[in-house]
């Protein structure tokens, strides 16, 4: 893992050096096994790097291999055994331990811009040309690794650390307050390009940026297409073994080292990414590795039993398992925060999460997560179409046969298509705010933009591409905002595991029946059995009703009146909070979210 920024200028100064010197100081106090440096008239770029493989033993940025093409980012490449075969064909010197970063920069020189055509994987790096004084810059498909710029008066800035921008003067003056009010609306940045801060852009997933001269392009290079051919096998368990090959390989390329965390919910997501990566361990490490699991359960404020089953897949796989108690974090969500984040992103005092990453950071640099099973299982309702389109007339029709046979009952796939609006897209209406939101700050023009007819729903799979959700969580999860020493991936987002899944059979995607089937070797039979199940209540809303915990999100309000000016109604809602056995469980996300905001603007003055 690497944090990179550089600054590009017609004529850099001591000044710009100097500026880059307290930028980088913050990035090495994460990313601390090494730190470079390589400057000229035009370009000064920086580098950190937290090492979380063991198969590269230095990575040592920024890099050349012809003193014209320099590269810093921060790069994990998937499948890269085969990229190193095909590089090997024309650059003798790339081995089996050449860090991905370096193959990339190999990559670009044979291929140019094309070479994003040839890669996948979490990345965002920098490519400086000094002869042709152009940088060249992308971000990967599913926005796993951020990427920051700005144009600044010095030159053009960029990096994948958002913390260290704040050593920058006047980055952090002005707020977007198109984005603050999706903070107050939603708890979250629901731009792809901005920040909350009014200088700070975002390069979107899947987008590359070249800069040169003063003119800045960005494009997408990458898009999904329609014509994504079905994979249809004899048997299943050709249909398994290809799967458990692709999911396999996903977790190999993220589990480089013989010690891992990983999330384990008790859920099939994260119990199966828990359980290859056992297997992947015990393959290549034997006893020399360590896997620890880590667990959320609650005691009181909701009903589940996440943890009983997280346990029974621990003892089964016989690994370490901690469980932490919601409850004892809940009950700090209205505690200042203890340190800077850079956009009001949630209460880590509050949430386990936040201190599952501090604990697992003692243990290794690398945290496996679940996140994506839901949405790269689920079955996309435009498949008949497009498999008509391609002239696969009869496919759509022995697909139902075959969902008959196996379920018993046909897949209703028509009706799928009826209700698509009401479950995979965003509402045509106005949403409702709260009465005591400013009805002129939020006004019917932002309203209206609310609304994205077409918006693909997270829940979906390609929604793992176009919907924020996911690059949002990827960004507040990065070393660079939250400088913890430990990177967090998610095995689910590949993209060739996504490709694969969007070419199978409904009847396979159903209730996940094919990672069901491939995790029958590996997982306990009741977890495998288990049918996706929610919370029996609202643990948040629960934790509100404690006078306690009103009591001082009612001091946050009064000590920020000023700020809340012209943003929230505070008679309106200290009646409301007065009142709170009457609060709408509809509003307490909203409640949830000035607490965040108040917490993180306080902080920051």
């Amino acid at each position: 893992m690497s944090g990179f920024i550089g600054i590009i200028s017609p004529q850099l100064q001591q000044q710009d050096s100097d500026l880059l010197d307290n930028c980088q100081e913050e990035i090495v106090l994460c990313c601390d096994d090494f730190s470079g440096a390589w400057k000229s008239n035009n370009a000064d770029l920086r580098f950190g790097w937290l090492k979380t493989t063991d198969d590269t033993n230095i990575e040592n940025l920024p890099f050349t291999s012809d003193q014209n093409l320099y590269i810093i980012g921060d790069v994990l490449l998937e499948n890269r055994l085969k990229l190193i075969s095909e590089l090997n064909k024309i650059f003798a010197d790339i081995s089996s331990i050449t860090p991905d970063v370096y193959l990339l920069l190999y990559a670009y020189q044979l291929w140019g811009e094309d070479c994003l055509a040839q890669i996948s994987g979490d990345y965002a790096f920098a490519i400086w040309n000094e002869k042709e004084r152009t940088l060249f810059c992308a971000r990967d498909h599913f926005g796993a690794i951020p990427f920051y710029y700005a144009q600044t008066e010095r030159g053009f800035l960029f990096t994948n650390f958002y913390r260290s921008l704040k050593c920058v003067p006047g980055l952090t003056s002005d707020l977007n307050e198109d984005v603050l009010k999706d903070y107050f609306f939603s708890s979250s940045n629901q731009s792809f390009d901005h920040t909350i801060y009014q200088k700070i852009k975002k390069l979107p997933p899947a987008h590359q940026l070249t800069y040169q001269e003063g003119n800045l392009q960005i494009t997408r290079y990458w898009e999904m297409s329609d014509d994504v051919k079905p994979i249809r096998y004899k048997t299943t368990k050709e249909y398994v073994t290809h799967f458990s090959g692709l999911f396999e390989q996903s977790i190999a390329d993220r589990t480089r080292n013989n010690k891992i965390c990983c999330a384990l919910s008790g859920g099939m997501d994260s119990s199966s990414v828990t359980a290859i990566t056992n297997k992947i361990l015990t393959s290549k490490y034997k006893d020399d590795r360590k896997l620890m699991a880590f667990n959320i359960t609650y005691e009181y404020l909701v009903n589940e039993n996440e943890g009983y089953f997280a346990q029974n897949t621990a003892k089964h796989l016989d690994i370490t398992l901690k469980q932490y108690i919601a409850e004892d974090y809940l009950q700090h969500i209205a505690s200042p925060i203890n340190s800077w984040i850079p956009e009001p992103a949630g209460l880590p005092q509050a949430i386990a999460e936040s201190h599952i990453i501090d604990d697992a950071g003692t243990i290794s640099r690398v945290f496996l997560g679940g996140f994506g099973g839901d949405p790269v299982f689920e079955y996309d309702p435009n498949s008949s179409c497009r498999l008509i389109k391609q002239g696969y007339y009869v496919q759509p029709l022995l697909d139902r046969i075959k969902f008959f046979r196996v379920y018993g009952r046909f897949s209703q796939m028509s009706l799928l298509g009826r209700i698509r609006k009401l479950v995979t897209r965003a509402p045509t209406s106005i949403p409702t705010i709260p009465k005591w939101f400013d009805q002129e700050f939020f006004s019917a023009d932002y309203m209206q933009r609310k609304i994205v007819r077409n918006e693909l729903s997270p829940r979906s799979n390609l929604g793992m591409l176009s919907n924020t959700l996911w690059s949002f969580l990827f960004e507040i999860s990065h070393p660079g905002f939250t400088g913890k020493k430990i990177k967090i991936r998610q095995p689910f987002f590949s993209l060739e595991l996504l490709l694969f899944l969007r070419a199978m059979p409904p009847h396979l995607l159903y209730q996940k029946s094919l990672l069901r089937m491939a995790m029958i070797p590996h997982l306990p039979g009741d977890v495998v059995r288990r049918p996706k199940s929610l919370l029996f209540g609202t643990p948040h809303f629960q934790n509100l009703k404690s006078p306690g915990i009103l009591s001082a999100l009612k001091e946050q309000v009064a000590a920020s009146c000023e700020f809340l000016k012209d943003k929230i109604n505070l008679p309106a809602f200290l009646a409301e909070i007065d009142s709170h056995d009457h609060l709408k469980v509809a509003d307490h996300g909203k409640v949830l979210a000035l607490m965040q905001i108040l917490a993180w603007k306080n902080y920051d003055n």
